[in-house]
């Protein structure tokens, strides 16, 4: 049997996952993210012979990809902000407007000591990311989901930075540690369990429904972050979230009638000019 190349076996990924309904370009992307190879590196390797067990796991992955699987699953990681973040089935995968909330943050907040803080972190990319940035600001972060923690602190230590974690649902580890915040950030849960009958089945099937869905339309967390402020924000302390597209009026609704003197608030949209970003001075 001649040997196997690597040309070979990319045009064989594309030809199967065309069959199966995906992106064909995933063929490539699979072969440079499996075998940390760049693009200049795959057109050089192309005539190369392929290593039986190199060959085997592509072939394992493509068939993943086919079954419904999510890309960033298979090679376990995903890009943000330029970066390879760690993620598990314990963990959402980062989205492009999760990386216009950070740049957002980053460019209104000045670096100069304050204490931010990330809750329901997740993969850990919002908090890895701005103390990267940062010298001054001392980052920490939090979450329910003690497997999620563990590719956070992953994450952090892989991209040598210092995020302090802790375990627990939205504020209780703040309150419990006597923690402060000077700026809030969040991207929690905010789809409505209704909605589960127009999402992708691969993201019904892989991703952590804890991570997804939240009650009351979606509107469950943000009410109670909004709520429990006092505990944790220092008055004039900022807060930042990520919200759904179409969740901007009830929360801004919510927000006056709870602090009723907000008065510096409002909502970015996204890329797609989506209502995205929920930022506002919680003046206590």
């Amino acid at each position: 049997m001649p040997p196997f190349k690597y040309g070979e076996a990319i045009r064989e990924g594309r030809r199967y996952l065309a069959e199966c309904g995906q992106e064909t370009e995933i063929a490539n992307l699979l072969m440079a993210d499996l075998f940390s190879l760049t693009t200049t590196q795959l057109m050089v390797k192309a005539h190369d012979e392929m290593p039986a067990a190199a060959k085997a796991l592509y072939g394992e992955s493509v068939e993943r990809v086919c079954a419904g699987e999510p890309y960033q699953y298979v090679v376990g990681f995903s890009w943000f902000y330029g970066e390879k973040f760690k993620v598990t089935n314990d963990t959402l995968i980062p989205r492009n407007e999760t990386e216009e909330l950070v740049l957002f943050v980053m460019e209104r907040e000045s670096d100069d000591g304050k204490t931010i803080v990330d809750i329901g972190t997740g993969t850990g990319v919002i908090p890895v990311t701005l103390q990267k940035g940062w010298t001054e600001n001392i980052v920490l972060a939090t979450d329910i989901s003690p497997a999620a923690l563990e590719v956070a602190k992953e994450n952090a230590e892989t991209h040598d930075v210092s995020v302090h974690f802790h375990e627990g649902d939205l504020y209780e580890p703040l309150i419990r540690h006597g923690i402060k915040a000077d700026v809030i950030i969040s991207n929690p849960p905010y789809i409505s369990r209704a909605a589960t009958g127009i999402m992708t089945p691969s993201v019904l099937r892989h991703e952590p429904h804890q991570a997804l869905f939240a009650d009351d339309s979606g509107l469950q967390i943000y009410k109670r972050l909004i709520d429990g402020l006092p505990g944790v924000l220092r008055p004039g302390g900022r807060v930042y979230c990520e919200i759904g597209f179409d969740q901007k009026e009830p929360l801004v609704e919510h927000l006056l009638e709870k602090w009723p003197g907000t008065k510096h608030y409002g909502v970015v949209k996204d890329m797609n000019q989506l209502d995205r970003i929920l930022y506002f001075t919680w003046e206590g």
